[in-house]
């Protein structure tokens, strides 16, 4: 019997509150494998996830069967041994599908290391920051970061603290010479890392035509019925293309709720299917049918990078009234007003392209923060933007986007800001 992400956890949590494993139950409501692979990990146990009326559930017996098991979990606790783990690597120094892989000894690795370079540098001008972080301390922990902060930024993220739905760092001990865990569970660790691989490698082979996509899921698209993997080419000849037939129609009007978005391809990625119709809050006009993932990108990405995305901001003009206003949702005139200071101003003489971010507005004027860092001592100043010099800004944007018929505009072709 499938039953809700809820009472899942409310049952799982009920069958494992004496494991001696610790534990993360609310990984049954994240879900973080679910674009990959579609189950939930538990060490070494994969619980899937299914996709019912809109809604993604579990079966109840496999709940079940994976809290009873995890009950049973014998961990001696004084069989410790050396976790090995690996020297630290920059991002840059990896095969960017190397970085995705599970790998839970090097991500550890990473956490430490970023912790501690955010600590060293937080506050620092970019000429005065040196590698000193790199080093690792007595007490294991590279540059000065300690146990407790360790631990601290760790707990404020679910996605940090834990690893196959447990939590490492209530096991992990340093002996002063090298870091520890119970034998029993690197054991079960190593294993899920293999099992993870396993159902990564099944899920990125095409449904139609058996190519294999790449590792971080790119061919994954979400439907009524749970994910599928297609390339582009066998969604290319699934999908109808979008041909703006919609265009200027009301997301709420009975014409729209009777046209399926899954029949068609994705009107931005152009490469998966579509599973639902983007529409604009302020406007209320259907802009277009989009994949899950493009339409998370245009609803909760940082405005700033979605505007970046090639076809983005021809996409937001699909709404007959931010077109006809030239303008876009509200939501984006910040960002168009902080990319457009990035391009134009400059410090002195300096060439490096400053750092914009907004302060507090002032009776109804935008305010921002200029950084510049370089070559020279890091300096700021303040710019102010007004609410007539914002709308002109991004009027140009938007009137720049159409005159190039591209989603990626030059941002530092607009003007207007004094």
């Amino acid at each position: 019997m499938l039953i809700s992400r809820e009472y899942a956890l409310s049952l799982f949590a009920d069958l494992t509150q004496n494991a001696m494993v610790p534990l993360d139950p609310d990984e049954l409501l994240h879900m973080p494998g679910l674009a990959q692979h579609g189950h939930v990990f538990f060490g070494d146990i994969a619980v899937r996830c299914y996709k019912h009326k809109g809604r993604w559930m579990y079966d109840e017996r496999d709940i079940r069967r994976t809290g009873q098991a995890l009950a049973e979990l014998r961990l001696d606790l004084d069989d410790v041994v050396d976790v090995q783990l690996p020297a630290y690597r920059d991002f840059g120094e990896n095969d960017p599908e190397e970085w995705h892989r599970v790998d839970w000894r090097r991500h550890l690795v990473s956490r430490m290391f970023r912790l501690a370079r955010h600590k060293a540098q937080d506050g620092v001008p970019y000429e005065e920051r040196w590698d000193s972080w790199k080093r690792v301390g007595a007490n294991g922990l590279p540059g000065d970061l300690t146990w407790e902060e360790f631990v601290a930024s760790c707990s404020r993220y679910w996605h940090s603290q834990n690893m196959a739905g447990t939590r490492p760092l209530e096991l992990l001990t340093w002996s002063g010479e090298k870091w520890l865990l119970p034998r029993a569970y690197i054991d079960f660790l190593d294993r899920w890392a293999q099992r993870e691989e396993k159902l990564v490698d099944l899920a990125r082979v095409c449904t139609t035509c058996g190519a294999q996509g790449p590792y971080w899921g790119d061919w994954r698209t979400s439907t009524s019925k749970g994910y599928v993997t297609r390339c582009p080419p066998c969604s290319g000849a699934a999908f109808r293309p979008y041909a703006g037939h919609l265009r200027g129609v009301q997301y709420e009007s009975s014409r729209r709720r009777g046209t399926r978005a899954d029949d068609y391809l994705c009107c931005l990625c152009k490469k998966s299917q579509a599973s639902v119709w983007d529409h604009c809050h302020e406007h209320g006009h259907v802009r277009g049918p989009l994949c899950g993932s493009c339409n998370t990108r245009e609803g909760k990405a940082t405005p700033y990078y979605f505007l970046q995305v090639e076809g983005s901001t021809l996409h937001l003009l699909e709404c007959r009234g931010c077109l006809e206003q030239r303008t876009l949702p509200s939501r984006f005139h910040l960002d168009v007003v902080r990319a457009h200071l990035e391009q134009t101003e400059r410090h002195g003489r300096c060439r490096k392209q400053p750092y914009a971010h907004e302060l507090e507005p002032t009776h109804g004027v935008h305010r921002f923060k200029l950084e510049c860092s370089g070559w020279h001592t890091a300096s700021l100043w303040a710019k102010n933007v007004t609410a007539s010099e914002t709308t002109a800004l991004v009027r140009a944007f938007v009137d720049a986007a159409l005159a190039a018929q591209e989603g990626r505009p030059s941002f530092g072709t607009a003007t207007g800001a004094g």
